[in-house]
């Protein structure tokens, strides 16, 4: 803020205190900035100094006939930004060397002749309190501003109108990206002629190419391209809580973004980083008591069941209407990336649900994500059930590897107090899935015989039949370490077929002909026989699911 807070050589020359000193070297830093001044009393205090100092001396520090000396300090209070140097020249040299002037001159380092008579503190004190009240000034603006920011969050107005009050003083296109929600938000002025879908364009590219920039917490310039002319561009942090959750982000056009700017701009951004809590906060709460909405929904707790059916028209849930259940079950989120990424993943899918205009509830479970969606009419069902979960699909398709999520669909049930057999059923068409190596969509309705596999209350029937059937041939493979189990599965894929099933297992077709006879040896059923054949094949696909249970 050196600019705003300080004053220029040039305004320092016209004050009364130095109305009989002038400016002999260095006019093209006439405009410098001053923002303190020092007494060289020490060779030495050039270790010392800051950036816009104005250095007063007398010629009795130079050696008098030594210009590599003078020189030397010229050159080093210009490599240190100091804003100029004043020289009591007389009475102790009759005046500069040409070497040293013709140095500062090239240089633009305004060298300041000082009348002898005027001590230096008459200089200091106006000086310093020239530049006090330019500060305190500016920290009124910079207060006033930061005030008429506060009056908008206090009624309550949104980011919009933030940035709209911000506008007034900035004067430049201006847009924050919030991260959390990956959103864009602006004001347009209707005497605005900016392309700011160019803008948001340009920034959604920065972003993406590279995630680390969303995690930039200071303030930084770059370079835009914007009408065939480099734009500068100012990107200010979003701070909440030590985590950067949005970037301010102005395009310097119509005017210069000066330091006083930047400092408005990082009040506003506290500002802004205060209702980016306040949102995700209520949205964190909001997907809480959704979870536990759901949690008592799905509840055997008929209490608590009950509860939630009175409080359903808080989600706008129509007690009567059709319901499905969505599980899209993604692997491996554990760590603080993958919980972002999941946060992500939900905030689109509400989006999606949103701009389709489902009336969907979207609820998080540690790997698994469900939404419930409603449906007024069976004909709804069947008409955009299929629709619904290809856009999903779609979605989830573009932003997860293949390898790593799948997604099951329970039956519609009418009826909110069905919805858990709807979730039982999804749960159980991921099961079944990831046993099978099926598709990553997976209706529980197209799941066939495995919908009868999958009911609780047969499991001791289904272990029973098993053990009647398989388990002796199982036992045999793992005691004399045979692939007979891998060879009967193998020979139902390939629909009995010999050769393939030899093929597939890399052995000679005569061994495989071995195996199946032994195979019937020791199981007592026959493949030739389609009462056998059957059993055995229910047997296999039973002992996958019991692998699960």
């Amino acid at each position: 803020m050196l600019r705003e807070s300080g004053i220029t050589i040039k305004q320092a020359i016209e004050m009364e205190c130095l109305n009989k000193s002038k400016i002999i070297a260095g006019h093209r830093g006439i405009h410098n900035i001053v923002s303190r001044v020092n007494i060289m009393a020490d060779p030495d205090i050039l270790d010392w100094v800051s950036e816009g100092e104005l250095l007063l001396t007398t010629a009795y520090s130079f050696k008098k006939d030594d210009v590599h000396i003078q020189k030397k300090l010229i050159m080093e209070s210009s490599k240190k930004k100091l804003a100029g140097i004043g020289i009591k020249i007389y009475p102790y040299m009759n005046s500069l060397s040409k070497e040293v002037i013709d140095l500062a001159d090239s240089l633009g380092f305004p060298i300041i002749d000082i009348d002898y008579s005027t001590p230096f503190v008459d200089i200091m004190t106006p000086v310093f309190k020239e530049i006090f009240n330019k500060q305190a000034a500016l920290l009124q603006k910079v207060e006033r501003v930061h005030n008429d920011l506060m009056d908008v969050v206090l009624r309550g107005e949104s980011v919009k109108e933030i940035i709209k009050t911000l506008k007034q003083t900035i004067q430049n296109p201006i847009i924050v990206r919030d991260h959390y929600f990956e959103e864009y938000i602006y004001e347009k002025n209707e005497n605005e002629i900016y392309d700011y879908n160019m803008f948001i364009e340009k920034s959604k590219e920065f972003f993406k190419n590279n995630s680390e920039h969303k995690n930039i917490d200071v303030k930084i310039e770059r370079i835009e391209q914007y009408e065939d002319k480099p734009v500068k561009k100012i990107m200010i942090p979003i701070i909440v809580k030590g985590d950067v959750y949005g970037h301010i982000l102005v395009w310097q056009i119509e005017r210069e973004i000066s330091n006083y700017d930047t400092v408005i701009l990082e009040s506003a951004s506290t500002i802004i980083a205060l209702e980016f809590l306040k949102k995700s906060s209520v949205h964190d709460v909001e997907h809480r008591y959704k979870a536990e909405f759901f949690e008592a929904l799905i509840s055997n707790d008929e209490k608590r069941k009950k509860n939630a059916l009175n409080r359903s028209n808080i989600y706008k849930l129509d007690c009567n209407a059709y319901y499905t259940i969505v599980n899209i079950y993604i692997k491996k989120i554990h760590n603080e990336r993958n919980l972002e990424f999941k946060n992500k993943i939900i905030l689109n899918l509400e989006k999606l649900c949103t701009y389709n205009k489902w009336n969907s509830l979207i609820i998080e479970k540690e790997e698994t994500i469900y939404i419930l969606n409603m449906w007024k009419t069976e004909k709804d069902v069947e008409n955009k059930g299929r629709g619904f979960v290809a856009k999903i699909n779609e979605y989830i398709r573009e932003n997860v590897k293949k390898e790593e999520y799948m997604i099951g669909i329970g039956r519609d049930y009418k009826g909110l107090d069905q919805v858990y057999k709807s979730m039982q059923d999804a749960d159980k068409a991921i099961e079944i899935g990831t046993m099978f190596n099926k598709d990553h969509v997976i209706f529980f309705e197209d799941l066939g015989i495995y919908k009868i596999f999958c009911k609780e209350h047969l499991n001791k029937e289904l272990k029973k039949f098993y053990k009647e059937t398989l388990l002796v041939l199982v036992e045999y493979d793992q005691k004399k370490n045979t692939e007979f189990v891998k060879t009967l599965q193998i020979y139902f894929e390939t629909n009995g077929n010999l050769k393939k099933t030899s093929g597939l297992l890399f052995t000679h077709y005569n061994t495989v002909l071995y195996r199946m006879q032994r195979i019937k040896e020791i199981t007592g059923k026959d493949v030739e026989n389609s009462e056998d054949r059957f059993n055995l094949e229910t047997a296999l696909k039973i002992m996958n699911i019991l692998k699960c249970l």
